[in-house]
């Protein structure tokens, strides 16, 4: 496995963790730290013992991985983005946001940044600043799902409700099969819209 596989790997390793499939994410953990200690390559090293912190919920230890991370590359969104996930986790939220708005700064194209700083401001009711988040990222990743669910509820707490409907329907016919947790939080959504309407 190559460099180039390890960066693939992420992405993956980002989907299945997107998706609430968090065996499968500890799989590719553990196998990229071995491949990436074998190799002695510091930044997925750090990466990767990052992410299994994370998993774990030990987000300041992951947080200093991060760092390390970012130190051997300071233009890493993904590195970025977790971090700053790990800052809200640990209710730091304003770090979370400065973290996310440099992230962006240095990786223009990393559409985790804008969903999850989209994530956080819906998090701090926020919901006008986030939808322009959501609506990014899907410029970057139109089928998105997780964008065009969370655009879906922020339009629902904006109180429009045929614009959220519209983003929960796009989000379902793009999740299905994929994940049956995310399936089922759409479907039930989208159930509680129809008795509002």
């Amino acid at each position: 496995m190559i460099s180039e596989d390890l960066e693939k790997e992420r992405k993956r390793l980002d989907r299945e963790i997107t998706f609430f499939h968090f065996k499968r994410a500890k799989k590719i953990i553990d196998k990229c730290l071995r491949i990436a200690c074998k190799r002695k390559e510091e930044f997925f090293i750090n990466y990767f013992t990052a992410q299994d912190c994370i998993l774990k919920e030990k987000y300041s230890e992951a947080i200093k991985y991060l760092e390390k991370a970012l130190h051997l590359r300071r233009n890493d969104g993904c590195s970025y983005n977790d971090k700053a996930i790990c800052l809200a986790e640990l209710g730091r939220y304003k770090e979370a946001l400065q973290c996310f708005n440099e992230g962006i700064m240095r990786d223009k194209d990393c559409v985790s940044l804008y969903h999850n700083k989209g994530w956080l401001l819906n998090l701090l009711e926020k919901h006008k600043q986030a939808v322009l988040c959501f609506q990014k990222a899907l410029e970057l990743e139109p089928k998105r799902v997780e964008s065009l669910y969370s655009l879906g509820d922020s339009y629902l707490n904006l109180g429009e409700e045929v614009r959220a409907k519209k983003y929960f329907s796009l989000a379902l016919k793009e999740i299905k099969g994929k994940s049956h947790y995310i399936y089922k939080q759409i479907v039930n959504q989208l159930g509680s819209e129809r008795k509002k309407l």
